[in-house]
C-alpha cells in the first residue's frame, strides 16, 4: 500500500501519514503558512503490514517534495526523485 509521510521542521515539529499526496501537502502547508514551521518534507512510502508489530513499518521510496517558507510567508515546493540505479 502506498502512503505519504510528511514532517515539518522549525518552531513546531510535526509528522503524519496520509493516503493522499495532496492531503499530506495541505497538512504540512498549513503549518508553513501559519509560521509554525519553516520547512517541510512529503515523501512517498510503502506500508508494510506484518503479522506482528515488529514486522510492520514504512519504506521510503526516495521521491517526494520539500518546502520552505520565505520571510514574506510564501511557500515554495520542490520535487525530488529517487536517484536512478546504475546499470550493472
Amino acid at each position: 500500500m502506498n502512503v505519504w509521510l510528511w514532517d515539518t521542521q522549525g518552531p513546531r515539529q510535526v509528522a503524519g501519514v496520509c493516503d493522499s499526496e495532496t492531503q499530506a501537502i495541505s497538512d504540512a502547508e498549513k503549518l508553513l503558512t501559519d509560521g509554525q514551521a519553516s520547512a517541510a518534507r512529503v515523501e512517498q512510502a510503502y506500508a508494510h503490514m506484518g503479522g506482528y508489530w515488529m514486522h510492520s513499518g514504512y519504506e521510503r521510496t526516495g521521491s517526494g517534495q520539500t518546502a520552505t517558507r520565505a520571510n514574506d510567508g510564501t511557500v515554495r515546493w520542490t520535487r525530488f526523485y529517487r536517484p536512478a540505479l546504475a546499470a550493472s
